[in-house]
Parts: C-alpha cells; sequence; structure tokens
C-alpha cells in the first residue's frame, strides 16, 4: 500500500508497504500531478518499508504511468529514497544515472530526518532557456543591386521575418536585383516559417524583382527542387557547389565587402 505523507507543497512524500497494486501506483501518480500543478518543480520522497513489494498489475501500471511523465523529467528535482533494501537502492541510483537531471540520492532509515530535510529545500527554477542565434545573417557586398546572405542550422519564423525586413528595401527599388544565398549550413526548416504571410507576398514578388538567384551549397533535395522549378521561373537560377562560391559571386556581379553584419 501507499500512505501520502505530510510534507511541503512541491515534496511528494509517500510511504510503500506491504504488496503495491495498480490502484496504489495510480494514488501515487495522481500525488504527482497534483503538486505539478501548484509548483514549478517538484522532488520526491519515498519511503520504503522491508515488506514492501510490487504486483503484476502494480508494475504494469507503473511502466504505463512513467511514459507519461517523461516529457516532464526536468521539472523532477530532487528524489530521496529512503530503504534498506539493496536492491531498491542500485535501481534507484540507477536511475539517478540515467535520469541525470534528477538528482536522486538513496538514504538509510537511520537517516530518514536528513532525507527529508534534504528533500524539502525549496527547488531551484528551472532554467531559462537561451534564445537561439539567428540563422540567417546578411553579407554586405560591393554591388548595392546585389543581396547577399548565408544561412546556418535550423531557419525558424523569426528568422524568415528578420529576413524579409532586410530585403523589402531592394523589392522597392527601380530595377532588379540579384541575390546570391550560401546554404552550407542549412540544415532544415519549421514549416511555419515558409507560411508566413510577408514571406509569401515577398516570394511572389521576387519573380518579377529578382533577375538571378544563386544557391551556394544546396541540399542535395533543394538543388533538385531549385533545378526542377527554374525553368518556370522568369529568373535565372544556379546552383553552386561550396567550391564554385567564387564563380557564384562573379555570376550575381558583386563580391563579398565585409564580413557578415
Amino acid at each position: 500500500m501507499i500512505d501520502i505523507l505530510e510534507s511541503p507543497k512541491h515534496v511528494v512524500a509517500v510511504k510503500l508497504s506491504g504488496s503495491l497494486t495498480a490502484d496504489d501506483i495510480t494514488k501515487a501518480y495522481k500525488a504527482t500531478e497534483d503538486a505539478l500543478n501548484e509548483n514549478e518543480r517538484i522532488s520526491f520522497f519515498p519511503e520504503v518499508e522491508d515488506s514492501t513489494s510490487l504486483t503484476f498489475e502494480g508494475l504494469l501500471k507503473d511502466l504505463v504511468e512513467g511514459i507519461y511523465q517523461l516529457g516532464k523529467l526536468s521539472r523532477y528535482y530532487r528524489a530521496a529514497v529512503v530503504t534498506d533494501k539493496a536492491w531498491i537502492g542500485a535501481i534507484a541510483r540507477v536511475e539517478g544515472v540515467v535520469f541525470c537531471s534528477i538528482d536522486v540520492r538513496v538514504f538509510n532509515p537511520d537517516e530518514r530526518n536528513k532525507a527529508f530535510s534534504w528533500a524539502s529545500e525549496v527547488p531551484e527554477p528551472l532554467p531559462k532557456p537561451e534564445e537561439p542565434s539567428p540563422s540567417i545573417h546578411f553579407l554586405q557586398t560591393t554591388n548595392d543591386n546585389v543581396v547577399a546572405y548565408e544561412v546556418g542550422g535550423r531557419l525558424r519564423a523569426q528568422d524568415v521575418k528578420t529576413a524579409v525586413e532586410q530585403i523589402k528595401p531592394y523589392f522597392e527599388r527601380e530595377g532588379k536585383v540579384n541575390i546570391l544565398a550560401k546554404l552550407n549550413g542549412f540544415s532544415s526548416f519549421d514549416i511555419l516559417a515558409v507560411l508566413e504571410d510577408e514571406y509569401i507576398k515577398l516570394k511572389i514578388k521576387s519573380f518579377s524583382k529578382v533577375d538571378k538567384y544563386a544557391a551556394v551549397g544546396a541540399k542535395p533535395w533543394m538543388r533538385n527542387f531549385l533545378e526542377l522549378v527554374s525553368p518556370l521561373l522568369s529568373m535565372k537560377v544556379r546552383v553552386f557547389d561550396p567550391s564554385e562560391e567564387a564563380a557564384a559571386w562573379e555570376w550575381v556581379g558583386a563580391s563579398q565587402a565585409l564580413l557578415s553584419e
């Protein structure tokens, strides 16, 4: 059975004894969900008695419920396991290795108060995700009518928005422009990036404003796509290997003036 113990609201404290059934596992996971609903991060204090054993139904329920918790591991802070069963301590330590974001420690029963105090410490806040660096960098060229940029990593919606704002002024000028795109580091794109309304409008306008488009280092699938659609476009499209970058610059009528902005 599982008894829910009194504890700080960010700690799921339970006492395990006897046979653990599917209902017991459900009870423990419900306590976990309740704690997660009220706290950014939580800790665990399982106190395991000698008589504890897990039924087959309980094991199956634990496996199923555990799968649903995988996406929440970053919100688990500490686990203080109190037991004198060597095999339970070993499993806890293995979980501490596998799920390394959780600080797992095993305590003997005579260290119960120390374990509870450790588990009850206020969790550190979740680390703030770092803002990804832009994947599109514009290059200065020696010709005002040539736009050049390089793409590195994953193309995101915000990158596309920024690029649209950079290119717009060129399309508002008289005459046509040439574009050189260095795609050596391009890996993938978010589907929302190519569905941006302003991006679609810019692509449509490019049909009449762009004379030449040079793609340097395009992935095989992109090379095939560009070569497939180029006969249907009014602009001239050429794909260059990375080793042919100098030829690409010559073709669009410019060279790189400075380092990327």
